[in-house]
């Protein structure tokens, strides 16, 4: 189906394909003699076996559809959290030491933890929000740091999602929003759906989770409020147990809306997010990391 319904939301398969292409460009990007076979450092806080959210598949996709085969002709040290976030500089400090060539990041929390373990070794980014922000980079035009990456900044996103959820509701007056209060991403989008309520003239009723015991009875907490819908927010948590958030909503009887479309293509009513389904998004990131080199040289 077409349009926001559908809930396409940036696709990890398309944020990490700018790793082959660093890959490719490793001769210069990180001043690799041609014969060393390059080594990937990976960087996660999610767990690890097959999950709809989680990255490592599309990640050796990608790196196979380039001709980049692991334990061939490119190697992979893998240290993910598995929720743990506490756990992200440490695993970060041993890539760094190892060392590795480049160091693939998957969510804001890592992405921090690796600008902490090292100046030198070659950053990209993936599945983060306000770089900025965040303190990853200086700034979008010149990142500094050695860094690059693939983030989503859309100020008016918040608004169009709680439009998609008013146009679905008649009369919605009052939305119960589902968040992660420490996740950094989430306190960012929090920001924005506040701003963007008021012009819409909607009222929230925030619902923290802070603890998978919280999740577990959200249900109960965010009828409290007598929304006439749910908004699901980013979150490591939600994403690792996916199936929780579709199953509140159902018990909660509510009309739910999520920030990306694997909920919806696990039951979830709807998602709506950014596409990046772009016919030349490999050339793009391309020229995003060899732009960044240039302004380190």
């Amino acid at each position: 189906m077409p349009g926001p319904t559908l809930g396409a939301d940036m696709r990890r398969r398309d944020f990490i394909k700018i790793v082959g292409v660093s890959a490719a460009t490793w001769p210069s990007v990180a001043s690799a003699v041609t014969s060393k076979v390059p080594k990937i450092g990976y960087l996660s806080d999610e767990g690890t076996g097959s999950h709809p959210f989680r990255s490592h598949g599309p990640v050796v996709d990608a790196l196979r559809r380039l001709r980049y085969v692991e334990r061939q002709n490119v190697f992979i040290e893998y240290r993910n959290a598995d929720g743990q976030v506490e756990k992200l500089p440490s695993l970060a400090a041993e890539l760094a030491a190892l060392p590795v060539d480049v160091i693939f990041t998957v969510g804001t929390p890592a992405a921090k933890a690796v600008v902490g373990a090292t100046k030198t070794i070659p950053k990209i980014f993936s599945r983060i929000g306000d770089p900025v922000a965040a303190g990853l980079v200086a700034s979008l035009s010149r990142p500094s740091g050695n860094a690059s990456g693939v983030t989503v900044l859309s100020s008016d996103l918040a608004g169009k999602r709680l439009q998609v959820l008013k146009d679905l509701v008649p009369g919605l007056t009052r939305v119960a929003v589902l968040h992660e209060p420490k996740f950094l991403p989430g306190q960012l989008e929090l920001k924005q759906l506040s701003a963007a309520a008021q012009s819409l003239d909607l009222k929230l009723h925030l619902v923290g989770i802070d603890s998978l015991h919280a999740l577990e009875g959200a249900a109960d907490e965010i009828l409290k409020g007598s929304p006439q819908a749910l908004f699901v927010g980013s979150s490591g948590w939600f994403e690792d147990n996916y199936q929780l958030p579709i199953d509140i909503a159902s018990k909660a009887h509510l009309p739910v809306l999520y920030v990306r479309r694997e909920y919806a293509d696990a039951g979830g009513l709807m998602a709506y997010g950014i596409p990046f389904e772009r016919k030349h998004a490999i050339d793009e990131r391309e020229g995003t990391v060899k732009e960044n080199q240039r302004h380190q040289d």
